[in-house]
């Protein structure tokens, strides 16, 4: 507890303080611009974080996160048009209030619904990130390595894309991340005789060229403006500022569903959203209204999608196992100056640890201040046309990366993954899974290999001890639960009348 209160008061000095608002506000700016969003704000910073100290990189990069979710929002609200996935939702019934002249209701009833689920994943990840990390660092190697591999398991079924395609992915992700030279055979894998890739492919190179350059280049071809088409005025939205907790019981239930949902590594925002709007529309009185303006299904969805941030923290830090893409750049940072994410974080560097808990809720509140005073404003950012924005993003992406090693070939490697990148989102193969699995197969590869030196060719005696075979147990239930709801599927499909 005094770690935690250390690092709240640390969090209220002017240094600290004065990153956080930055991250926030530029967060909250790129996440209302449609298309881009704090994942590729995050990529692009990334580089920055290289010369700072490793807690005011934290600082920086969870405002952009948390300023990013809740951005989202104001072009959802305003146009119509969701600024990140994590807002999709929102759209539905905060435009169709704007356009009933309840601009300034939506846009309160979203900014305090995003504040109170972020509150409550903060309460969650302030009490069990610490017990959970104490946990697993009593854990065995085999047993670490059969949490990342469920880990990574659980992203490919819970995803909106096919169980098949995200598995593809993860596996893409770890065999890339398995290029280089191998410390203990001391050889080189994967190279093809191309000494360049001895080194492997640069982590700083790959996150940017995924999330930034992949986005660029989908974005590139639009080039048309956002036209406003609803407005708000500050004494309005100031006026309706406590509406949300006219629905109290929906906001607790849907950001405890969002928590839980970010529990739940790479399943994302979206589907918190998602998982409360429905639950919210189930148990409401006025499904009707759903679709059409409803306040409930603003104060879920919003509610929904911010406290998933805080959940998908838990996994990151107390285990080391990224619960976004966004959580991946987090991860990154750390690694970057030589901290590992994970159970011994807490007892290594509890200054960190406490440090980003710390963070995201006093980004939550900064980002309710930035959102309630710069809403306003957001209106004249959303005209900015995407060709204007796309090569100055990618300029700065080469400048970082570049600046980072001094090596010009990590540029090739950043652009040959924003391809890549732009390839999977063609043909609809996810994302989270290929960069969660590119991040941590090296982890999962030295727990394997130090398990299998104490094993001595005796697997089953690894798994034939309490974690192993509750994995086992679990991607069971998981596999049967997929099998039987495909099979419910096809079955109703069968059922519907054909057209003649």
């Amino acid at each position: 507890m005094n770690d935690l209160l250390n690092s709240l008061a640390y969090m209220v000095e002017p240094m600290p303080m004065l990153y956080c608002i930055i991250g926030v506000v530029a967060g909250v700016i790129v996440g209302a611009i449609p298309g881009l969003g704090g994942g590729m704000l995050m990529a692009l910073v990334l580089p920055a974080t290289f010369a700072m100290d490793n807690l005011l990189a934290q600082v920086l990069l969870i405002g952009i996160y948390v300023g990013g979710v809740t951005g989202g929002l104001s072009s959802a609200v305003l146009i119509g048009v969701p600024g990140t996935p994590a807002a999709v939702m929102t759209a539905i019934d905060g435009n169709a209030m704007a356009r009933k002249g309840f601009a300034a209701r939506a846009l309160s009833i979203g900014i305090m619904a995003s504040l109170f689920g972020g509150i409550v994943s903060w309460l969650v990840l302030a009490g069990l990130s610490a017990p959970l990390a104490r946990l697993a660092s009593q854990l065995q190697s085999f047993d670490y390595f059969v949490f990342i591999a469920l880990g990574l398991i659980l992203i490919a079924f819970a995803g909106q894309e096919s169980v098949l395609k995200s598995l593809i992915s993860g596996a893409l992700g770890i065999s890339l991340a398995l290029v280089g030279f191998d410390s203990i055979s001391a050889t080189n894998r994967f190279t093809f005789g191309v000494p360049s890739l001895s080194n492997g492919f640069d982590l700083l190179a790959v996150l940017i060229g995924a999330f930034a350059v992949r986005q660029m280049l989908v974005d590139s071809s639009d080039e048309r403006p956002v036209v406003q088409q609803a407005s708000a005025r500050l004494p309005e939205i100031l006026h309706e500022l406590g509406r949300p907790f006219r629905h109290f019981g929906n906001l607790i239930r849907s950001s405890l569903i969002g928590t839980v949902i970010g529990l739940m590594p790479g399943i994302g925002a979206n589907i918190g959203a998602i998982v409360a709007y429905s639950a919210a529309k189930g148990l409401s009185k006025n499904r009707e209204e759903f679709g059409h303006g409803s306040e409930e299904a603003l104060v879920a969805s919003e509610s929904g999608n911010n406290a998933t941030v805080g959940g998908a923290l838990v996994p990151m830090i107390a285990l080391g196992i990224p619960g976004s893409g966004q959580d991946v750049l987090l991860m990154a940072a750390l690694i970057l100056h030589q901290i590992q994410p994970g159970p011994l974080l807490v007892s290594e560097h509890p200054e960190v640890f406490y440090g980003i808990i710390s963070t995201y809720l006093v980004a939550n509140i900064v980002t309710l201040f930035v959102m309630v005073l710069s809403v306003r404003y957001l209106r004249s950012v959303l005209s900015v046309p995407k060709y204007l924005l796309v090569p100055l993003v990618l300029m700065m992406c080469t400048v970082g990366v570049i600046s980072t090693n001094n090596r010009v070939e990590d540029t090739a490697i950043m652009f040959a993954f924003g391809v890549l990148g732009l390839f999977m989102s063609w043909f609809r193969f996810p994302l989270a899974p290929f960069v969660i699995g590119f991040i941590l197969a090296p982890l999962a590869e030295e727990r394997l290999r130090t398990a299998a030196g104490t094993a001595r060719g005796n697997w089953l005696e690894l798994l034939m001890t309490p974690v192993p075979l509750a994995a086992i147990a679990i991607l069971i239930a998981i596999g049967l639960t997929y099998l039987i709801g495909r099979k419910h599927f096809r079955t109703e499909v069968g059922r519907q009348p054909k057209k003649p």
